[in-house]
């Protein structure tokens, strides 16, 4: 416990000198705590960090963007940037002036002058007649048609280091130095409603696209043993609706997303907090940034953010796109030679504007990673083929070398009610596709959702006009996706009815990746797999946990014979599934990327936030996995004959998703029906014994029992397994 102390205090300080006396003053008081407080307590409340990496790692496989243009000629800082509601204007911020940028061209279409100090922030109005910018003590209003200036606001005290218009464009929130949030009226400049409760200069200000909430993230950049703070407030009363204080350090900025879901915040301990406003709640933090964050803007599908850094001597001054749901990392920029300061999106969602103090502007193409890729037409007669051969069993030579290359394949999607399938289709049918992706791609998809379930319904509308944007041909049924496709995503996120919806799949030869849950039902998932090996059609199911680097070296023997593992993830429950089927699957899966089959009894134990599931495998080896209902990072820890490993990071859907083209081609399962029905024993057993009270439950019993209830179910359907 003192050591994870120390390495807290370390990362506080990461990155500055601290002398001796230093060390002295900051440790005296901690030990006033410790023996006031209680020494176990003390240490405990200082060591803990509840909130979660979405992400441990930069994702591998995350591509470097190249710029498409740069704008230099600055003489000083480039310190804010606003892209026009119309695109074609482009605003920057640097000393006693803002630019203003045309930008298609890349010329200077004006330079206004900025009354005092840097324009340290900017804003266009939501139709595009006004351009604000704040400076050191005060804001500027221009009209855009003729560039000439309208109003002075004076009265904040030191910079005006943020500004947001309020959605109907009848108000400017600024945030500054002196602590405040200060709302006026645009129309007159009239002060409407000023903001107090902060203790550190706030840095940053948003309207929530509603225009109901205001966010203001605050902290001091040169007192870094205080933690940020993050305000949220009623837009229209000024009531301050919630308050945290996530960040170790000062807090930067603050974003919405489109969709008003989810709040981002950067902050100088080099992470940016996720918030699910449903929830009221941090939900998790992206780590994958080298130095302190500085800037973030959503993408328009309020799930890929970008963000910028820097401001230290240590690490990299970049620009990383991430999932903000999953932490995966998609892109990163690492041209800036000084700080980041700012990062701004074009209305199209294509286009990314980045500055910072190395006095220049750089814009990058990122539409690839944040709207859905335009996609070539099909051959229609191609598209709409229906040989249920598979392409993947034939090769063709390639015409100049002679050597053969796969044919390509067609795939089709089983329900838009789940991310996965825009992830999927964005990496399969992007221009730029890995080659281990090439030649596979995502032609029609089914719209299954689930009535029951709200993520579901939600969920359909959206997710289906979004794989339309990727080229993605809407059906009306199994039967008529079947006759366009030569392999099958099965993505409906409700496991229930994933058995109905592979029996045709299955029938018609056709290879068929099952995305978790594989059913909702143990039953269900043994009679997924008899009726595979029935029609003698491969099946492969898996979570994307499984390949987080480290699990699978580690099975494999890499640093001796594995005794044992534990793993955590998310737990959500889900009223019409298996308590672990829904969300613990991905920690549950990770245990057996570890541990392999072999597991004998189960027991569980669970509260109303947290299960833990203790496996016996042959040979005395221990399996625990640990779920939490806040949900929070994934990981754990493995136990080897030579020393204890940490389990690795988590890389995200690609190397998931390359393992399923593979299987495609192969017709071979990467993961063996027999661990995966495991797996799905395994949890099963879990809720077998919250029902007992935490007593163990032997897997086999458990699975001879869904097998006879599998075997009843496919005699009512008229349908005999292979294996009796």
């Amino acid at each position: 416990m003192i050591s994870l102390c120390v390495q807290r205090l370390r990362a506080v300080f990461n990155g500055y000198e601290v002398s001796t006396t230093t060390w002295f003053r900051i440790l005296c008081p901690l030990l006033l705590v410790v023996v006031l407080t209680g020494f176990g307590n003390a240490l405990d409340a200082f060591a803990q960090n509840e909130l979660q990496p979405l992400s441990e790692a930069v994702n591998p496989f995350a591509k470097r963007v190249d710029a498409v243009a740069t704008i230099d000629g600055y003489s000083d800082w480039v310190t804010s940037l606003a892209w026009s509601p119309d695109g074609e204007s482009l605003a920057t911020g640097t000393y006693e002036f803002v630019k203003i940028w045309n930008a298609e061209q890349k010329q200077i279409e004006a330079e206004l002058k900025v009354p005092s100090g840097f324009g340290r922030s900017l804003a266009y109005s939501p139709d595009g007649t006004l351009l604000a910018a704040g400076h050191y003590q005060g804001i500027v209003i221009w009209r855009t048609s003729d560039k000439k200036e309208l109003k002075q606001i004076k009265g904040p005290r030191g910079y005006v280091t943020s500004l947001a218009f309020s959605p109907d464009g009848s108000r400017l929130a600024a945030s500054s130095e002196d602590e405040r949030v200060t709302v006026w009226n645009v129309s007159d400049g009239e002060l409407v409603l000023q903001l107090e409760g902060h203790s550190y200069p706030v840095q940053g200000v948003a309207y929530s696209p509603d225009g109901k909430l205001l966010a203001s993230a605050a902290g001091d950049e040169d007192r870094i043993t205080r933690r940020g703070e993050l305000k949220i407030w009623n837009a229209e009363s000024g009531a301050e609706l919630h308050a945290f204080e996530d960040h170790q350090k000062a807090a930067t900025s603050v974003a919405f997303s489109p969709d008003g879901e989810y709040l981002v915040s950067t902050s100088q301990d080099e992470t940016i907090n996720v918030y699910a406003l449903a929830k009221g709640k941090a939900v998790g933090f992206f780590g994958g940034h080298s130095r302190p964050t500085t800037c973030a803007v959503f993408g328009p599908d309020s799930r890929v953010v970008c963000s910028g850094s820097g401001g230290r001597a240590k690490g990299k001054n970049e620009v990383i796109l991430w999932n903000c749901e999953t932490g995966e990392t998609l892109a990163t920029i690492d041209s800036h030679t000084s700080k980041v300061t700012s990062v701004a999106l074009a209305p199209s969602g294509k286009q990314l504007a980045t500055a910072g103090y190395d006095r220049t502007v750089a814009i990058w193409n990122v539409g690839q990673w944040l709207l859905p890729a335009e996609s070539p037409e099909e051959d229609a007669d191609s598209a709409r083929s229906t040989q249920n051969v598979v392409a993947a069993r034939t090769a063709e030579p390639d015409d100049e070398t002679g050597e053969s290359s796969p044919q390509s394949l067609r795939a089709g999607i089983i329900g838009l009610d789940t991310s996965h399938v825009i992830h999927f289709t964005r990496l399969l049918n992007s221009p730029e596709v890995r080659p281990e992706l090439a030649g596979c791609r995502v032609v029609a998809a089914y719209p299954r959702g689930s009535p029951d379930i709200k993520s579901s319904v939600e969920r359909v509308p959206k997710y289906t006009e979004q794989v339309q944007e990727f080229g993605v041909e809407i059906v009306q049924s199994i039967d008529e996706l079947i006759e366009r496709v030569d392999v099958v995503l099965l993505e409906t996120n409700d496991g229930r009815p994933h058995l109905e919806q592979v029996i045709p799949v299955l029938q018609a030869g056709k290879p068929v990746f099952i995305d978790k849950p594989i059913a909702g039902s143990l039953a269900d998932a043994v009679a997924i797999f008899d009726l595979a090996e029935k029609y003698d059609v491969p099946v492969f199911s898996s979570s994307s946990l499984r390949y987080t680097t480290g699990a699978l070296e580690a099975r494999d023997g890499a640093a001796g014979p594995v005794t044992g593992c534990e793993t955590y993830s998310p737990c959500a429950l889900e009223k019409t599934h298996p308590d672990l089927y829904w969300y613990g699957i991905h920690g549950v899966e990770l245990l057996y990327a570890v541990m392999g089959t072999g597991c004998q009894t189960v027991a569980r134990t669970s509260t109303e936030s947290t299960d833990v599931v203790v496996g016996l495998w042959d040979g005395g080896r221990i399996g625990t996995f640990r779920g939490r209902r806040s949900g929070g990072g994934y990981g754990g820890i493995i136990f080897t004959e030579k020393k204890p490993l940490p389990i690795g990071k988590y890389q995200g859907y690609e190397p998931l998703l390359v393992e399923i083209v593979q299987f495609f081609r192969s017709r071979t399962a990467p993961v063996d029906p027999a661990e995966t029905l495991e797996i799905y024993t395994f949890m099963e057993a879990a809720d077998e014994s919250k029902r007992q009270g935490g007593s163990p439950v032997s897997l086999s019993s458990v699975l001879e029992a869904a097998r006879a209830e599998a075997k009843q179910k496919l005699e009512t359907l008229s349908l005999q397994p292979a294996v009796q």
